[in-house]
């Protein structure tokens, strides 16, 4: 997510921009009190180095400048006729072009013995995977228009904090210094005074790339935990469609687990116990719609294993304590909205894709004058709005609540100030030392 990987790198690079002496900081000559520990030879090494890890964040940098503002083709234009946007992608192809490689993997996952470096090795570890999240919500497109300015700032900001350390570092044996580094701070810096000029959205921390949900194997655990368990089961199974009979099974299973969960923290927690209530309403009635859907397409047997399991669970619980059980309750509540997402995309795919079929009367009128009993003849026909307007409207007006208004986390603005506050750090003076007494 992009909290938690751009917000990471700003962290670790805000630490870096805090730190002064470099030359110390790799075991270089300190104080008289400081010996020197490490050669030019080494520190030369510890310097190419960083500067391996830095590619990782440049090539970040040009991804989200990228993501906010696409310019496919540079080709022919000058500063004069690219925007602040365009200018800043195309200072960093140029810096990236003329830079060192990025580090190997080895260089990513071992940890370094100077807390220096490896203040860069989190830097390169949160700029890979912070681009899983480009492709997973936080693409353009999928921004409005404020986002954009919103992601486009913490770019900008980022390539600033780069260069003010590029500048540090020079006395580094050999270091390789960024190409055109002034050209690149002052598109950083044009381009982070344009997108700071409207109000911005941090709601873009609550989007990118989130790692998929796995089981919890091993033998049922205890309490709330056990019902946590075979609930976030159910909704992995889920991943896989379920035939109907098995749809019929974990619908009713639903029913069950919210139910008898409201019942325990009613009068602990009446919020929840009123919003599981209606749950549990929910899949009494999407159980009743169901019961003369039929469909032999999908592998629902695991789900309803699980589903089993949760109901079983809950029904062996006692009142649950709602200090204790906090976290305890809001897993429980985030698992029900994600199985209820889920299984309100199984049925409109069956509805779509004629994979759930409906049981209805076929009229006939019947001539035989033999028979005392007739019974009545059926056929299955596809879901629709149509055969079984209920079940539909179920699924879309209750199923699928509409979401509330996304909030941004409460530290988004707090840590982007903390990283504005390491641009402009600058170190304390040293303290005048008492001259000779006469």
């Amino acid at each position: 997510m992009y909290a938690e990987n751009g917000g990471h790198l700003r962290a670790q690079l805000g630490t870096l921009l805090r730190q002064h002496r470099i030359q110390q900081r790799l075991g270089g000559a300190g104080s008289h009190t400081i010996p020197e520990t490490t050669t030019v030879d080494e520190r030369r090494l510890l310097g190419e180095q960083i500067a391996r890890y830095r590619q990782s964040a440049l090539v970040w940098s040009v991804q989200a400048v990228r993501a906010a503002n696409p310019r496919m083709n540079l080709l022919g234009t000058s500063a004069r006729t690219r925007g602040p946007a365009d200018e800043l992608g195309h200072r960093l192809d140029i810096t990236i072009e003329h830079s060192s490689g990025p580090p190997s993997l080895e260089e990513l996952t071992t940890e370094q013995p100077f807390p220096m470096v490896e203040t860069w090795r989190n830097v390169a570890r949160a700029a890979a995977l912070g681009e899983h999240d480009f492709d997973a919500g936080l693409g353009h497109g999928r921004l409005t228009r404020v986002q954009c300015m919103t992601l486009l700032k913490d770019a900008s900001d980022v390539v600033r904090g780069l260069v003010v350390l590029d500048r540090r570092y020079s006395n580094i044996p050999q270091w390789q210094p960024l190409k055109d580094a002034g050209w690149l701070n002052r598109a950083a810096e044009t381009c982070s005074t344009f997108a700071g000029r409207d109000e911005p959205d941090y709601t873009i921390d609550l989007r990118g790339w989130r790692p998929r949900i796995a089981p919890i194997d091993g033998a049922g655990l205890p309490g709330i935990v056990g019902v946590l368990q075979a609930e976030n089961n159910l909704l992995f199974q889920l991943g896989s469609f379920p035939d109907a009979r098995s749809l019929r099974l974990i619908l009713d299973s639903q029913r069950i687990v919210s139910r008898d969960a409201a019942d325990l923290v009613k009068a602990t927690r009446p919020d929840l116990a009123q919003e599981w209530k209606a749950r549990s309403g929910t899949y009494l009635r999407l159980a009743r719609a169901t019961r003369d859907i039929g469909g032999m397409l999908g592998n629902g047997g695991p789900a309803a294993g699980e589903a089993a399991l949760a109901a079983a669970r809950v029904q062996h619980l006692d009142v649950l304590d709602a200090a204790a059980d906090s976290n305890a309750l809001r897993h429980l509540d985030n698992l029900f909205r994600g199985i209820d997402d889920r299984i309100a995309e199984v049925i409109q795919q069956g509805a779509r894709e004629r994979i759930y079929f409906a049981r209805v009367p076929l009229p006939r009128l019947d001539t035989g004058v033999s028979a005392r009993v007739t019974p009545t003849r059926h056929r299955f026909t596809p879901i629709t709005a149509d055969v079984c307007p209920a079940l539909l409207d179920i699924v879309r007006d209750e199923l699928r609540a509409p979401t509330p208004a996304s909030k941004a986390p409460t530290r988004a603005a707090a840590s982007r100030a903390e990283f504005a506050a390491a641009l402009n750090h600058r170190p304390e003076p040293r303290r005048a030392q008492p001259g000779p007494s006469l």
